[in-house]
């Protein structure tokens, strides 16, 4: 008898033990399931990808006026962490002329990151067909009201077996203490000439 009344309340150990990490692990869900909601809502509301003209068109007029020759259209738009990069061009095929615009994060505004930033994201842009962009100067211009200096390169565009003439503008510009960018790319019978009208319709939002 002495045995039994021993190890009698081991059950009821056991069953409370067994309450207790129920609780504890029903916990433990609560509390993944609320991070994962809060992450879901954080990623929500800070990136945004978007393709085509229809998601791309409201969303292109945010950073910079501008007008390209012809019909446009959106191509990209992307709201990630306090830096947005929006995509038009032209809808000739391929685009004889593609302007990409940005803004970058605070994280992102010393010369140096932002010049680093640029350079990787240019090596990861695609288009149709293949630029091949050597000779290159620096030009004072201005650009919503400020003077900026553009980096020209020019060069040649090759799809299938034509070629055409090629240039690209890029230039940084502070407005509304963030730092923005413009990058346009044009091909044709006189890309620099186009390069230079589009540029002339930028201004800052």
């Amino acid at each position: 008898m002495a045995q039994a009344d021993s190890t009698s309340p081991q059950p009821k150990s056991n069953a409370a033990t067994a309450k207790w990490l129920a609780l504890g692990c029903g916990g433990c869900l609560g509390v993944t399931v609320l991070v994962g909601l809060a992450l879901a809502f954080l990623i929500n509301r800070t990136m945004r990808f978007a393709f085509g003209p229809d998601q791309t068109k409201a969303s292109s007029e945010e950073l910079f006026a501008y007008a390209l020759p012809g019909e446009s259209q959106g191509t990209f738009n992307m709201d990630m962490l306090g830096m947005q990069v929006i995509q038009v061009a032209s809808t000739d095929s391929p685009p004889s002329v593609l302007l990409t615009m940005g803004k970058l994060p605070r994280y992102l505004q010393d010369r140096e990151t932002r010049e680093t930033f640029i350079e990787g994201f240019q090596e990861s842009v695609t288009v149709e067909g293949t630029y091949q962009l050597a000779e290159q100067r620096v030009e004072e211009r201005t650009l919503c009201g400020q003077p900026v200096s553009v980096l020209l390169q020019s060069g040649s565009f090759q799809e299938g077996g034509t070629t055409y003439d090629a240039v690209s503008l890029l230039t940084f510009v502070d407005h509304n203490d963030t730092a923005r960018f413009v990058w346009l790319l044009a091909h044709g019978d006189m890309p620099e000439a186009i390069a230079d009208g589009v540029f002339a319709t930028l201004d800052c939002r």
